[in-house]
């Protein structure tokens, strides 16, 4: 087997579960977001564990492709966080998907097909309070939700939803008039009568600054659940709290000493000041290690930081270890869960990026190891 791996402690992502439950309080339902492959950690490894733990009440997932792969593995039920192309239909009621709404025409689209099938879809309507992705308009949503009603022997109305903007930024001001329009809403329409059983809104950013208020029914944790906070000055405030599944391994294939003034890699991007020890190791980035970094990134070797030197290529990482005792067959971490120099976030800081593009990137050939 290629040397080259994901590793996935699952311990260290029941608990940073745990800590959603704590933050959020005993009441409220936990949806984790699966999505990418849970995030790039692996599908099958995480919603395993999650659905072991016995904290969590459903799944959602970005697609119609996931949500058949994921109930494969479980009945909970699964959302489909993004709207249903009209094609997609069968396979949502096939496979028992739940159906993030925003418009009529898919509604209507939704209604023909269940009635065609016989099978009852399950929908939750989304309300657009700021985001201005997706989502009805607020003084459209009880309007919207009678028509749902009306349609009750093919759609099961599930949940009411919207989704922050700005839940990952100190200044709140946004993130509270977006809670404020859902709040309204939700109001409005239990108080006319109809029937929400799940209203849910909160995300990773809304969970650890904001749980009280934003936990409604349910809350659909995202990052936090794979070890980092949703942007860097939550980061700094609640890092320590969560504690990241994955690691990025490899080993070394090579070991080769270079002379001083010698270039290494393609184009030639750098040039050894010494003469040095330069060791090659099988990763690049066609396994979403980004080619971005290099001669911007370090990795660890018995701990120890050793910079990532030349043009990254697609298969293959050069560092120099300088005089130290590196050997063919000793263990490389591209991503450390423990080391905060050498972990999603370092890394994304340095070229432009966030965590959740580091750990998505990671590409499929890349197995997935549960530890």
């Amino acid at each position: 087997m290629r040397p080259t791996r994901a590793e996935i402690n699952v311990e260290h992502f029941l608990s940073n579960l745990r800590f959603v439950r704590r933050q959020i309080g005993p009441r409220a339902r936990i949806m984790p977001i699966v999505k990418a492959n849970a995030y790039g950690h692996g599908l099958d490894i995480i919603a395993k564990a999650a659905v072991k733990s016995e904290e969590i009440d459903a799944f959602g997932v970005a697609t119609e492709e996931e949500g058949a792969r994921l109930r494969r593995l479980t009945r909970l039920p699964i959302l489909v966080l993004t709207g249903a192309a009209t094609d997609e239909i069968d396979a949502f009621l096939e496979h028992q998907l739940d159906f993030t709404l925003s418009d009529r025409d898919t509604l209507n689209a939704i209604v023909s097909r269940s009635r065609a099938v016989g099978i009852r879809a399950r929908v939750h309507l989304k309300v657009d309070t700021g985001m201005r992705r997706m989502g009805v308009e607020p003084e459209e949503a009880l309007s919207f939700l009678r028509d749902i009603q009306a349609q009750k022997q093919q759609v099961e109305l599930v949940g009411l939803s919207t989704h922050f903007a700005t839940s990952d930024e100190l200044d709140q001001t946004f993130f509270r008039k977006q809670l404020s329009r859902f709040e309204q809403v939700l109001s409005e329409a239990r108080g006319s009568g109809i029937r929400i059983p799940i209203a849910h809104a909160a995300n990773s950013g809304a969970i650890l600054q904001a749980p009280k208020e934003s936990s409604f029914d349910m809350v659909r944790p995202g990052i936090m659940l794979y070890g980092y906070a949703p942007s860097l000055e939550l980061q700094d405030k609640f890092g320590s709290d969560l504690h990241p599944p994955l690691t990025l391994a490899s080993t070394v294939v090579l070991s080769k000493r270079v002379k001083q003034g010698e270039g290494v890699s393609y184009n030639l991007r750098w040039f050894a000041e010494r003469d040095t020890r330069i060791v090659t190791v099988p990763i690049g980035y066609g396994d979403g290690y980004p080619r971005l970094l290099t001669n911007r990134a370090s990795a660890l070797i018995h701990g120890k930081e050793y910079p990532v030197v030349g043009t990254i290529c697609m298969d293959q990482v050069m560092l120099d270890v300088g005089d130290d005792d590196i050997k063919i067959g000793d263990r490389v971490e591209f991503i450390c869960a423990s080391n905060s120099g050498v972990n999603a976030w370092s890394l994304a800081k340095t070229i432009g990026t966030i965590p959740y593009e580091i750990l998505t990137g990671i590409a499929a050939r890349v197995p997935r190891v549960a530890v």
